[in-house]
């Protein structure tokens, strides 16, 4: 864990929505925080769900271009961490990309703390994260991993009764044509914890990516990171 936290506190950017799913973490924390994307309102509004913040902060809100991370985006509000952990928060969008097919966006603390946490949306009403008519958009954040072992994933607003490809890659590709991993059932849907192995492939590799992908042609799809040391 003093290996992840010094390398956290050393990079101070990462990551692309959640994918979906979307995040990143920062000093004294044995989790990550994270949010998922709730539901959106098409050139108004986004609504989101943060995991695992930090207490007493202050966050800057940040909205940019898809795959920008939010990094330098345009400054759309100023929220409140409260008790931390998870609290529920809905955001205007901004002027500029109202009219945007994807729009990315970034909570990143204000007080020089470090914390930050990022994600991205379609602007859309009712889409969920490749279609299919969900009202909230499906994502992940990551429970914990084993480091060149296992990663643990807790979704959020999966589909019911759809199956996923869980691909794993490089750091940045989103894991789109990843190696294969395994394939889940979505059952009930919304919130579900899968563990999965970590490929031979990607065993050493510093930070890896992660992606569920329908293999049903739904369009369904979600993606995150994490780092390949073990945690919390």
């Amino acid at each position: 864990m003093r290996k992840l936290t010094s390398v956290i506190l050393m990079l101070v950017l990462m990551m692309s929505v959640v994918g979906p799913g979307v995040a990143a973490a920062a000093p004294a924390s044995s989790t990550i925080p994270t949010f998922s994307i709730v539901s959106v309102v098409k050139n108004k509004s986004v609504t989101i769900t943060t995991y695992n913040f930090p207490a007493n902060d202050s966050f800057d809100v940040l909205e940019g271009p898809m795959h920008s991370q939010g990094i330098g985006g345009v400054k759309v509000a100023t929220v409140a961490s409260g008790a931390g952990g998870s609290f529920t928060a809905t955001f205007p969008i901004a002027a500029d990309f109202k009219g945007a097919y994807q729009i990315a966006i970034r909570l990143q603390s204000n007080t020089g703390s470090g914390f930050f946490a990022y994600n991205w949306f379609f602007n859309n009403t009712a889409s969920g994260s490749g279609g299919g008519g969900t009202t909230g958009i499906p994502t992940f954040s990551i429970a914990s991993v084993v480091r060149n072992k296992t990663v643990t994933i807790v979704t959020n607003n999966f589909p019911k009764n759809d199956k996923f490809d869980v691909l794993m890659g490089p750091m940045h590709t989103q894991g789109v044509n990843g190696f294969f991993v395994t394939n889940v059932s979505s059952g009930a849907g919304g919130t579900l914890t899968f563990t999965f192995n970590i490929p031979v492939e990607l065993k050493g590799s510093y930070q890896i990516s992660i992606r569920l992908q329908s293999s049903t042609g739904s369009g369904y799809f979600a993606y995150n990171w994490f780092y390949n040391n073990t945690y919390p």
